[in-house]
């Protein structure tokens, strides 16, 4: 059976009016009465205002996160001159460092070959978007990190992006769908094996 309804919201509400307008303009033709389209007509102003709250409130998320994501830069900003003090005291073990989960490498040098990004985590967004961190696992600032992802029956891995930050929001995924995630870190010309597997179930609206 054809599906004649508009998935996106704008293009169901004009859809919507056109077919609410014509079909009591041509009631008897259709062999419709009135009542059969009060119940629709009475809902069309509710929709349009569930759908123009739903837009506010993903406006107002995005300003959430953008003001989440610009405190926790000017934190990462204050903490790496700690931590870079840190690194350039040869008094401070090893053992403490990694307490504090920071490199342990000597004089805080960095390795010279792309290791595996760590604590992969992917959390669903109420925009239906997925959020993904993870930690750089020791890799040096600047090192790029490769995002993939992979949908059922996960046959092969799918390339998202590749991005110099820990952080990245995944937006217009299949929906309904179990999705796994991946990173990879990349240094010049080679790449490290994977991070953990992160897995979300991407439902809602994108």
């Amino acid at each position: 059976m054809a599906n004649y309804f508009p998935s996106k919201d704008a293009d169901f509400i004009a859809w919507l009016a056109n077919f609410v307008t014509i079909a009591t303009a041509n009631t008897a033709a259709l062999g419709l009465v009135a009542g059969d389209l009060t119940p629709i007509s009475t809902l069309q102003p509710t929709y349009s205002t569930n759908l123009n709250d739903v837009e506010a409130k993903k406006a107002a998320l995005a300003s959430a996160v953008d003001t989440k994501d610009a405190t926790k830069d000017a934190i990462i900003q204050k903490l790496r001159i700690v931590v870079n003090k840190i690194q350039a005291n040869p008094a401070v073990a090893p053992a403490l460092k990694s307490q504090l989960g920071i490199s342990t490498h000597e004089g805080g040098h960095y390795p010279q070959h792309p290791i595996p990004p760590s604590e992969l985590v992917a959390e669903l967004l109420p925009d239906g978007s997925i959020e993904l961190d993870w930690s750089r696992n020791g890799n040096a600032p600047g090192t790029q990190f490769v995002i993939e992802y992979s949908i059922p029956p996960y046959s092969q891995w799918i390339l998202l992006n590749v991005i110099s930050k820990t952080s990245y929001v995944h937006s217009g995924h299949p929906l309904g769908l179990p999705i796994q995630y991946i990173v990879k870190a990349r240094k010049g010309s080679e790449t490290s094996g994977a991070s953990n597997i992160a897995v979300v179930n991407a439902v809602g609206t994108v």
